[in-house]
């Protein structure tokens, strides 16, 4: 992508269901004159197509967003394009969520409670090939790396499910309806009760109640 060739600027795509928060993210690293925004996204359903029409070398990304979570949406963008940097900018720190994003591809962990300057600092170490976690983040990292890297390795029966399915998995943990699945994904109520019917078999669930468990488990949902 070039984010190093002389005079070229580093192309910024940032996604979060908080207007907010992007235009806040927007009017601080838009002063930067090595910087360009090209989109800000804050409905998840439109991220991948604002994706595929900008291609940027680098996305800001919420991680706890309704219907298409950060790490659902950052393996999507890695399959796109493998060379894009993701950069996770939330106010959550989760264990799971974090050995999910670190199979994903993630460059990139920065805590909302950080400066704004943390997140500056993470685009230009993540442009160059580097990594990032920010101040209020090691902490977490340390108390959770040892298990992290055991089970960085271990396959989660979590990743046997589809990306559709795993759509539907949050989308009913949310507490939407089947056929209001279906429509939010524009399929119809007998796809959704398939997938569902798939999800608890990959997931060995005997039940609804188990099926929420797991995704406050995951951080898919909050209560």
């Amino acid at each position: 992508m070039g984010t190093e060739v002389a005079g070229m600027k580093t192309r910024v795509l940032l996604i979060d269901d908080h207007e907010v928060v992007l235009h806040g993210i927007a009017a601080a690293l838009g002063k930067q004159e090595d910087l360009e925004i090209v989109g800000m996204v804050s409905e998840p359903r439109y991220a991948l197509r604002v994706f595929e029409e900008t291609i940027p070398d680098i996305v800001i990304l919420d991680l706890a967003m309704p219907h298409f979570n950060g790490v659902e949406c950052t393996y999507q963008i890695k399959k796109i394009s493998p060379k894009t940097k993701i950069i996770i900018y939330t106010m959550h720190s989760y264990r799971d969520f974090l050995v999910h994003l670190l199979k994903a591809g993630i460059s990139a962990y920065v805590l909302k409670s950080s400066p704004i300057s943390d997140l500056y600092m993470a685009v230009q170490v993540v442009r160059k090939e580097g990594t990032f976690f920010s101040e209020n983040a090691p902490e977490f990292l340390a108390r959770h790396l040892e298990e992290v890297l055991e089970r960085k390795d271990k396959v989660d029966p979590f990743e046997l499910l589809s990306p559709r399915e795993r759509q539907v998995f949050q989308l009913l943990a949310e507490g939407n309806s089947v056929r209001k699945a279906a429509d939010y994904l524009c399929i119809s109520p007998k796809t959704v009760e398939t997938h569902k019917y798939h999800i608890m078999e990959k997931l060995n669930m005997r039940s609804i109640a188990e099926w929420t468990k797991e995704a406050i488990r995951r951080g898919i949902v909050h209560v």
